[in-house]
């Protein structure tokens, strides 16, 4: 299988495979709850810190909601606050949860921890701010090297057809992924034709339903509602 390199128009929103496997799958993203600098309004990315404290309450819809999902597979950035989250909504997924540092949000190096009124008349970060394709936070992380590993995690984890193994013929596999903000808006920008980084809106604590469909060698995705109405 091979995620199209480019990461512009879209060309680079088309999955493909050659690898047999199930026709459906369906992935729910989920961001972790909200920690004091996502309230401080501050960048967020490698820096390992906690949740609030009330994130069981805030957390309690997202887990009545996941209560009634058959999963196959979890996984989970390894920061701490994807792993309080995951432990809020899925405890029973505990012993079996995939923990993948591929999946930490973008590193913003010097920048993490500061305001956007702390960086606005930084020329380097409004220089980023524009095209962050092509400037790199200082002593953070290349747009290359954040995309790089979410593509390796995608191909790797998601598309290929490990989980035709144990999925009974007929039934769609459901993978839970519990991650960060712009992982997320990366990986629906790549999953889904025509969608652009920023035009997902990712709330703290929300659970976003992607349903892949193989048709021929291509994987086309889709959102749809989560939870189900009625639920």
């Amino acid at each position: 299988m091979v995620i199209n390199a480019g990461n512009e128009g879209n060309a680079g929103n088309e999955v493909h495979t050659n690898q047999p496997g199930p026709l459906k799958r369906n992935i729910l993203w989920v961001r972790h709850g909200t920690t004091l600098w996502n309230v401080e309004k501050k960048y967020l990315g490698h820096t390992d810190i906690g949740l609030l404290p009330n994130a069981k309450e805030e957390l309690a819809p997202l887990h009545e909601q996941l209560s009634g999902v058959l999963w196959n597979e979890v996984y989970c950035s390894d920061l701490l606050r994807c792993r309080q989250t995951l432990e809020q909504i899925l405890p029973d997924a505990s012993g079996q949860v995939k923990f993948d540092s591929r999946l930490r949000e973008n590193d913003f190096g010097h920048w993490e921890g500061l305001t956007y009124d702390q960086l606005k008349d930084n020329p380097v970060y409004r220089n980023w701010i524009d095209a962050p394709q092509e400037v790199t936070p200082p002593g953070g992380e290349s747009w290359q090297e954040f995309t790089g590993r979410l593509d390796s995690f995608l191909q790797e984890m998601l598309l290929e057809g490990r989980l035709s193994m144990y999925v009974d013929e007929g039934q769609v596999p459901t993978i839970v992924v519990v991650t960060h903000g712009g992982v997320i808006r990366y990986a629906l920008s790549r999953l889904i034709a025509g969608l652009g980084f920023w035009d997902t809106h990712v709330v703290p604590g929300q659970a976003i339903q992607v349903q892949l469909e193989q048709q021929g060698n291509q994987w086309f995705g889709s959102r749809v509602t989560f939870p189900p109405i009625g639920l």
